[in-house]
């Protein structure tokens, strides 16, 4: 009891501090907040969520989020996005479609960032999933996946989406989101074991890929 209150308060503390910093580091410096180019949300026992601005053409970073076989290079939280067939077998060009799968592992809390191809993960921490491509839609920039693993017992979709934003300097910066929500009969078991490190994963890909887009 007391193990899932400090979980729950530590995960609170992340979410607000998460807030402030944006509000401090990213809305101050633009007349207004980006808009959102995620769908809306659904109804969640909980949801784990990230944004950053990104000082890179829209395109560059789009390029960068789908080209899974590079994560390893930089990605502290997937370490490891294979597009497969429905079979599980992967496919030779490794592009994106619609109700292909997706064989992901991550750290769970995330490595130290900055990361490459050769840092060691903690096999404690690795989590397997299969998933399915629920949406790629490349001309407005978004793409979502959904967990395959525990399908009757948790239900879980990520989407990830960019969007162009000019600031009151008329500088135009990239706007990325990713949220995942989840529902299920354990999802709150989810939620107190793992939320906090879902939240850090999902901040640390966030940061990771902005300094890869912009390098």
């Amino acid at each position: 009891m007391l193990l899932s209150l400090w979980r729950a308060l530590r995960l609170q503390c992340i979410i607000l501090c998460t807030i402030f910093l944006y509000n401090a580091l990213g809305a101050s410096n633009s007349s207004s907040q980006p808009p959102s180019n995620l769908p809306p949300a659904v109804p969640s026992v909980f949801a784990v969520e990230a944004n950053i601005l990104i000082d890179a053409p829209i395109d560059v970073v789009w390029n960068v989020l789908l080209d899974f076989p590079k994560y390893p290079d930089w990605n502290p939280f997937v370490r490891s996005q294979i597009v497969t067939d429905t079979f599980y077998i992967p496919t030779q060009d490794q592009q994106v479609a619609e109700n292909l799968r997706l064989i992901i592992t991550s750290q769970i809390p995330p490595l130290t960032p900055p990361v490459t191809a050769s840092s060691q993960g903690n096999i404690l921490n690795e989590h397997i999933t299969r998933e399915n491509i629920t949406h790629f839609e490349p001309d407005i920039y978004r793409v979502a996946w959904q967990d395959l693993s525990l399908d009757l017992l948790i239900q879980a979709e990520r989407w990830s989406a960019l969007s162009v934003f000019v600031d009151q300097n008329g500088e135009a910066m990239t706007f990325y989101e990713s949220r995942e929500e989840y529902n299920g009969v354990l999802a709150e078991t989810v939620q107190d074991l793992e939320g906090v490190g879902l939240l850090e994963g999902f901040q640390a890909q966030a940061t990771a890929l902005k300094a890869r887009a912009e390098a």
